[in-house]
């Protein structure tokens, strides 16, 4: 899959139909319900007050900015530029002209907290419970597929030590205890994520494992830091999808072992896992 495509739409709209962002956005509005999903981001995240005294954001326009960065494979970064420069991107969001763009450290605490929560996974099965009233979802197959969101709140500069004291009653032992000396955690440091090599290049952030039906509709997304196996989450992503038996599940060969496929044949879906490649 090609990271700049819209291979995550919510219904039959992708690259593939031409249509432009703005139409993609408009008929997004009119299949959902963004009063309910607001209403759901609240159980999980409240608009707080800002410390340096700047507007805080709403939950929804938080989650929206999320879901733009997974449609477009976008970073912190580069998903607070595209809202400076794209009027489509602005008003799908409900930003205007006049607003203050949350920058990349607010979208990633958002993401953050969310990720803590499992709040996603709920919040796209309550999206995919409004799609399948209108007769919209249609489960004929699934792709999974994992993806790198960066995050700039990465450690920087040369690592910092520091010693922590042992047990206080170590002098009552015979036997001396040495100190335990470990890495100074940054303050601004997401803690949350973690490096990963992606195509040989080094990396900090989370992993988006997403199972998407063959029309290209997000059913399951699950986060994880970045250095996670994919192996481990098959079985995860596959089943909160809710995809009725005898479906194929097709992924990419990350997710390719023994016990993956043995799972997918248990639980009575078809192996789609693509296979790695062996010598010989």
């Amino acid at each position: 899959m090609e990271k700049n495509t819209l291979q995550l739409s919510f219904s039959s709209i992708s690259v593939q139909s031409r249509r432009t962002k703005s139409e993609f956005f408009d008929q997004i509005k009119e299949l959902l319900d963004w009063k309910l999903i607001e209403k759901e981001i609240r159980k999980y995240y409240t608009k707080g007050i800002s410390v340096s005294g700047r507007r805080s954001y709403s939950g929804l326009l938080l989650f929206k900015i999320s879901l733009l960065q997974t449609w477009y494979g976008l970073s912190d970064y580069e998903v607070e530029e595209q809202l400076y420069d794209s009027l489509s991107f602005m008003k799908f969001t409900g930003l205007t002209l006049e607003d203050d763009v949350p920058d990349h450290s607010v979208i990633s605490r958002f993401r953050t907290i969310l990720t803590q929560k499992k709040a996603y996974e709920k919040l796209m099965n309550h999206i995919n419970n409004q799609l399948t009233a209108k007769e919209i979802l249609v489960k004929k197959g699934v792709i999974i597929d994992a993806s790198i969101t960066d995050t700039e709140r990465k450690p920087r500069g040369k690592k910092e030590y520091e010693i922590t004291a042992t047990n206080a009653d170590a002098s009552a032992s015979k036997e001396r205890i040495p100190p335990v000396v470990s890495v100074k955690a940054q303050s601004h440091v997401d803690t949350d994520a973690a490096w990963t090599i992606k195509r040989g290049k080094l990396r900090y952030g989370y992993k988006k494992h997403v199972a998407t039906n063959q029309e290209g509709l997000i059913v399951s997304l699950h986060t994880t830091a970045a250095n996670e196996s994919d192996m481990n989450y098959l079985d995860q992503v596959a089943t909160a999808t809710a995809t009725p038996k005898g479906t194929r599940v097709l992924a990419d060969k990350g997710y390719c072992s023994k016990e993956n496929r043995k799972t997918l044949e248990e639980k009575g879906y078809k192996d789609g896992i693509m296979h790695k490649g062996v010598r010989g």
